[in-house]
């Protein structure tokens, strides 16, 4: 791992976008922001990154003969290796939200904005940002999902620093498994924590709220939910849980 620690930065998936387009970043680079001016979430939403608070990562990755085809695949991989860092860190179910939220309780203690870069029908490189509330006691604004800190589950307190690297090292160990093939291994695992899996639960999309079971994510991605005896086909974010 060759980290590269930033006191303040607009985004760190930003920077590690800008070091791989300058040649300055290869495999295994990791930035760490002690603060993110304006930290991104998925769909363009922003991720409250206040300094010290949490856990603000990208981490480069270059997969090598890897289809544009499988960049799913790797996607899940890497939501595994987020998860079985929390799950290191507090004795609780941990959960996938789909896409890319990892919950605790009906909570969401840290998102994942991953970055496919492709380069024909392959991926070039990859650049996962995670970020984790680590310290945060309370949230300020209004938020979809409600959400959570290691703080508030555990009683500690966390450093970013001593954290980046227990972080990154259950990431590599999920993409490694991406890497050797173990497509099965990896989608078993993924379907396994998938928040509300089999249960009855409320969606939204344009036409408001509905019920729904969550039965799989395919390998495009897209959400199946057994809906009033029928399987559909959802997508991010025309389809998303409800939260009141």
């Amino acid at each position: 791992m060759r980290l590269i620690t930033l006191p303040i930065v607009d985004s760190t998936n930003n920077y590690a976008q800008l070091l791989l387009e300058q040649g300055h970043a290869a495999e295994k680079t990791v930035i760490l922001a002690l603060e993110q001016s304006a930290g991104r979430g998925q769909r363009g939403s922003n991720w409250e990154s206040q300094a010290g608070m949490g856990l603000y990562v990208s981490v480069v990755l270059e997969p090598k003969n890897i289809a544009s085809a499988d960049q799913i695949l790797m996607n899940k991989a890497i939501a595994c290796g987020v998860a079985a860092y929390i799950s290191e860190k507090c004795d609780r179910k941990v959960s996938i939200k789909w896409p890319n939220d990892i919950v605790i309780e009906d909570k969401k203690v840290a998102g994942i904005l991953i970055e496919n870069n492709l380069r024909g029908n392959h991926i070039a490189s990859v650049v996962a940002g995670v970020g984790v509330n680590l310290n945060q006691n309370e949230f300020r604004g209004n938020y979809n999902f409600p959400p959570t800190s290691l703080l508030m589950l555990t009683s500690k307190t966390y450093k970013s620093e001593q954290e980046v690297e227990n972080l990154f090292g259950n990431i590599w160990e999920y993409y490694q498994l991406f890497m050797q093939k173990s497509h099965a291994l990896i989608n078993s695992k993924y379907k396994e924590l998938l928040y509300r899996l089999d249960v009855l639960s409320q969606f939204q999309d344009s036409n408001g709220i509905f019920e729904g079971t969550l039965i799989d994510v395919d390998q495009s991605g897209a959400i199946l939910i057994l809906r009033d005896g029928v399987v559909i086909r959802a997508v991010h974010p025309n389809v998303r849980f409800y939260s009141k």
